[in-house]
């Protein structure tokens, strides 16, 4: 039999696994350690033994685009490109939550609230030097790694990839979307890109709390469970490192991801002189954006 628990509380997506332990006064000390803003909810799961599970949730709720997003101020205090370059990220990001607001006729749910000081440093960490997939890919990584808005990061890091190899070649679009009919850069959905979304997020996951998994692990569990059915299977990943270490292993294998996703979206688009092609430099790539008004 397959032992799964749940990474996401069943009841309310928004809690997330925090804390695990088979004693259940541990249990208690943790939970009322907690400060007042954090909402706790506890599960038993049945594995080699009775492992309590306890899940949190804080910072902001409701609809992503119902949150105010007047970062002018902020976005004003970053260095020049970044400056520029934050901006286009936050029109994207704009962008997806009315596009699936359209599409799907519901909007699209906050589950914390933004924090609009990890873009600069994203943006700090790409390294811009390479092919223009290579950047693009990086790009991506880094927007998703810092997870800076509310929700809707893979799609928003998405959509700045397409805006950055746009730069690049005009005629570049992601594959398997709908045509713009006005040419815009607003981003589209595509399905095929799930199977790199999902593997994300299992990395991510994996890096942030890899520690506490360890311990599930050795409680019995086979398979954490993420929302939408995203499982992920513990023996496949490496849980018994040092933080720092799991922080820039998973962090390289992301990255890795992300580039191997733009290689195969210019080969789908029929762009393969992409993956040869010198990406933009930072500051290039705010100097084109600001060309396009």
């Amino acid at each position: 039999m397959v032992n799964r628990v749940r990474y996401h509380h069943e009841l309310d997506k928004q809690f997330s696994v925090d804390f695990v332990s088979p004693d259940l006064e541990d249990v208690g000390e943790r939970v009322v350690g907690y400060e007042g803003h954090k909402s706790v909810k506890v599960e038993a799961y049945e594995l080699d033994r009775t492992v309590y599970v306890v899940y949190t949730a804080s910072g902001a709720s409701g609809a992503a685009d119902e949150i105010d997003y007047d970062l002018v101020e902020y976005i004003d205090s970053m260095e020049s490109a970044n400056s520029v370059i934050a901006t286009r990220l936050i029109d994207v990001f704009r962008n997806v939550l009315e596009g699936n607001y359209e599409e799907e006729g519901k909007q699209v749910q906050a589950y914390k609230d933004i924090a609009a000081e990890e873009i600069e440093p994203a943006l700090n960490q790409v390294d811009w030097n390479g092919t223009a997939v290579e950047v693009a890919g990086r790009l991506v990584s880094n927007l998703i790694l810092k997870h800076a808005l509310p929700n809707a990061n893979h799609r928003t890091g998405i959509g700045m990839s397409q805006l950055y190899l746009r730069r690049v070649n005009p005629d570049f679009s992601m594959p398997e979307t709908a045509i713009q009919p006005d040419g815009s850069d607003e981003y589209d959905w595509m399905e095929w890109v799930n199977d790199y979304i999902n593997e994300s997020k299992r990395l991510l996951t994996v890096r942030r709390k890899g520690g506490r998994f360890k311990y599930l692990e050795e409680f019995g569990c086979d398979v954490l469970v993420r929302k939408h059915d995203i499982e992920i299977p513990l023996e496949k990943y490496e849980l018994d490192l040092q933080r720092s270490e799991r922080w820039r292993r998973y962090a390289e294998r992301h990255e890795e991801l992300w580039i191997r996703f733009t290689e195969e979206a210019v080969r789908r688009a029929g762009m393969t002189e992409l993956l040869d092609t010198d990406g933009l430099t930072k500051h290039e790539f705010a100097d084109e954006l600001k060309e396009l008004g």
